[in-house]
């Protein structure tokens, strides 16, 4: 628990929660995971499409879902095909599983038409910022685990989280989860991770180091209660 801008408090281990005991896990990179997962179902003849987004949801005159359809390639600014253009194509399947995560478009569709939601609590939600560092190879500790709250959310009566990881390569990514529930009209989530860096239990591993990359997105944080139906006709 970070206390103020310059003082932390570590939990007594038997406090944190058994999902965070990360003892004999390994620290990954998704992307990597699901690069080689794409080789390996290549290997298996399944057919990937990289790049190319499920824009409609097609269905069977029962209503039940047939399959999606791919958007349309090469259109200009004004809306009208270039020479570029290729039209999207239908993917049809016995059952098709979506997996667009937090407020997927296609996803919010299949919720009101199959009601699927009828019998859960609202979800709620938080902005999650994430960053990956290089940093000093005397500062890198591989598979260090850091799960934390408290400064500087705490002192602008909102709430959320961060943690901070030890990859290989002298890596670390790090991050924080905002809940998209905070009063303050004027507080800036990205602003308020800035902020945290500078927390001397964070900048101790990332003085002398580069940001190389960084992104942000929605997440969900109703759990089980809010979670809504996952099977329905088709999918």
């Amino acid at each position: 628990f970070l206390l103020s801008d310059t003082t932390s408090k570590e939990a007594p281990h038997w406090m944190v929660p058994k999902t965070m005991h990360n003892d004999g896990n390994y620290v990954i990179s998704l992307g990597n995971v699901v690069r080689w997962l794409g080789a390996k179902a290549e290997e298996l003849e399944v057919s990937i499409f990289p790049g190319f987004a499920a824009s409609e949801i097609l269905y069977h005159e029962d209503g039940s879902v047939r399959g999606i359809q791919t958007g349309d390639m090469g259109i200009g600014k004004d809306g009208q095909p270039t020479h570029n253009f290729m039209p999207g194509y239908e993917l049809l399947a016995k059952y098709t599983l979506f997996a667009e995560g937090c407020r997927g478009h296609l996803g919010k569709r299949l919720i009101q038409k199959f009601n699927l939601d009828k019998d859960t609590d609202p979800q709620h939600y938080g902005i999650g910022i994430k960053e990956l560092w290089e940093i000093d190879p005397a500062k890198h500790k591989p598979g260090l685990v850091m799960h934390g709250a408290g400064w500087p959310l705490s002192e602008t009566g909102s709430s959320g989280g961060w943690w901070l990881y030890h990859a290989e390569n002298n890596q670390v990514t790090l991050g924080m989860i905002v809940d998209l529930s905070y009063k303050n009209p004027h507080m800036f989530p990205f602003a308020e991770m800035q902020r945290w860096k500078t927390h001397p239990l964070i900048r101790q591993y990332l003085e002398g180091g580069k940001r190389i990359s960084y992104g942000a997105r929605a997440v969900t944080k109703g759990g089980l209660n809010s979670l809504p139906k996952l099977t329905f006709p088709g999918g």
